[in-house]
């Protein structure tokens, strides 16, 4: 009986935490403080901080970026669930932006899917950016969903926009969106996304980078 009270007065305390401090801290910080307790399952153990101006030369956008993980595919897609036929192959986006010796991307087939691992976010608007050519000489479309956890493990997903392009590689604009305004995911610091093909154009990806921090 001791110990049932104990378990309760520690998950009553968690939730008075929660309700004061859920307003005024992103959900990194409050995961960070309660792991375990309110953040969802597929939150990563660690968060990539690395970052780097990957457009910078592009097009002159100098935001601030992380590649998803494994989002350059020079070793494989580890973490990515892959569709059908889905596969990582030769050639790179022309820029290299990740890296000069790059040669590798992602091919997703017309019907298929490929979805990224689970990378930290924290609230507000996110922006992101990627490589795409379809097989297509005329124009065709890759639908972006947003995949997101609630505190509660229900998912959510979300039309995080679409692309359009040709079989010349281009930089994707930048796709954003603001959760913060979305009821039942207010606290969530984990996000995938999805990459879907409309139409019967088969696709490739390649450098695909997430600005996690607001910028702009």
């Amino acid at each position: 009986m001791a110990s049932l009270r104990l378990v309760f007065r520690v998950s009553a305390c968690a939730m008075v935490l929660f309700a004061f401090t859920a307003p005024l801290a992103h959900a990194g910080l409050i995961s960070g403080l309660l792991p375990g307790l309110i953040s969802p399952s597929d939150t990563p153990a660690t968060c990539n901080t690395s970052s780097s101006q990957a457009f910078a030369k592009v097009d002159g956008d100098y935001s601030n970026y992380v590649l998803v993980p494994g989002g350059s595919f020079e070793a494989g897609a580890a973490g990515w669930t892959l569709g059908r036929s889905v596969a990582v192959v030769s050639g790179n986006e022309p820029w290299k932006v990740h890296g000069a010796s790059d040669s590798h991307s992602l091919y997703i087939p017309s019907g298929s899917s490929a979805t990224t691992p689970a990378m930290c976010f924290a609230p507000g608007d996110w922006h992101m950016r990627f490589f795409a050519a379809s097989s297509s000489s005329s124009v065709s479309s890759l639908q972006v969903r947003v995949r997101v956890k609630s505190l509660l493990g229900v998912l959510s997903i979300l039309d995080g926009g679409k692309i359009s392009s040709n079989s010349t590689w281009q930089p994707s604009a930048r796709l954003g969106l603001l959760l913060t305004n979305l009821t039942g995911i207010l606290a969530t610091d984990s996000v995938s996304f999805q990459f879907v093909p409309s139409g019967t154009a088969s696709w490739r990806i390649d450098d695909v980078y997430l600005d996690p921090w607001k910028n702009g």
